[in-house]
């Protein structure tokens, strides 16, 4: 059976599809657990009904603790050999359970498939999936060069990795170290270039809210990630990572000399970059590494706005 985790907040108007498309998956021995992580709008009534008109959904309530709790709280009562996670404003396509499944085998703790932010791809024509097999250490490396995502949605994971890694609690970001950590512990994964999980990107969305003090939280998720490989070969590539991911914060929230943390970012940023340059690997193929590393003065102004709008116009293009 294939627990299907979905944390619930505050998301009555676009729950309903979600729901619909979980509930008409063509795999069929699923359990849904709702998490209501304390919704104040009319979410918990769309979960009720749920409930009620199909056995296999079950809903389970908690004070408003965060996303990471609510998962968590989801794996703890969920019953099934498999694992995956849905979030409550996305939408599945009606097969994704069936192909994620027929990827799985003993020797599999994670089959993962294609996620698109542009719905119509989630409805188009059959094609033969190619299916490439990774052990630990190669799940790694496509990982941190962006092949393999962080992300815990659009998985189908074995129920022990899971339980083995759970999500960081009362941190946002969190799923970036479960996602990167799971990935430590399994004996082989699969991805299918399949498209299965739509993902919503809307303005209250986790990555699409304006800035606060919790973004600071990535920096906390940073010192775990680095704890974590602290003795392994890998530490360059979670430098480099971390590197990416800070200059995309500084330039997604507009991070001024006169922002409280700017210099909270750029000593992370500083920090992350001489940790990357251990590898010439990494600092011989990475533009924006070497960029940043020969004229950090310009790199935000110039550098790094030229190389974006180098990468909009290959996606728009299809270059």
């Amino acid at each position: 059976m294939i627990s299907v985790i979905v944390p619930v907040y505050n998301v009555e108007e676009y729950l309903e599809e979600c729901l619909e498309s979980i509930s008409h998956q063509t795999y069929a021995d699923i359990e849904v657990i709702l998490v209501n992580d304390g919704s104040t709008d009319g979410s918990i009534e769309i979960c009720k009904q749920y409930c009620q008109e199909d056995p296999r959904f079950h809903l389970i309530n908690q004070k408003n603790q965060g996303q990471s709790v609510a998962r968590n709280n989801g794996v703890v009562v969920s019953k099934g050999e498999f694992i995956t996670f849905v979030d409550s404003d996305d939408i599945v396509r009606v097969d994704m359970l069936d192909q994620l499944m027929n990827y799985m085998s003993d020797e599999i703790d994670i089959v993962e498939c294609d996620k698109t932010e542009d719905i119509q791809y989630l409805n188009e024509k059959g094609k033969d999936i190619q299916v490439k097999e990774f052990d630990s250490n190669e799940a790694l490396y496509k990982c941190f060069n962006h092949a393999v995502s962080w992300s815990p949605v659009a998985k189908l994971y074995r129920r022990e990795i899971v339980e083995k890694i759970p999500f960081l609690e009362s941190l946002i970001y969190e799923d970036l170290y479960t996602g990167i950590v799971s990935l430590k512990y399994i004996n082989k994964m699969r991805k299918i270039d399949y498209i299965g999980y739509y993902y919503r990107y809307h303005t209250s969305s986790t990555m699409n809210q304006k800035y606060s003090e919790k973004n600071l939280d990535i920096f906390k998720i940073g010192e775990k990630l680095l704890e974590e490989f602290r003795e392994d070969n890998w530490l360059p590539y979670v430098g480099n990572m971390l590197f990416l991911v800070g200059i995309g914060h500084f330039k997604k929230y507009q991070i001024k000399v006169e922002h409280q943390y700017y210099q909270l970012y750029i000593d992370a940023i500083n920090k992350y970059v001489e940790i990357a340059k251990k590898s010439p690997d990494i600092f011989s193929s990475s533009k924006l590494l070497r960029w940043y590393s020969y004229s950090p003065k310009y790199f935000f102004n110039l550098h790094y706005p030229l190389y974006l709008k180098y990468l909009f116009i290959r996606k728009k293009w299809k270059l």
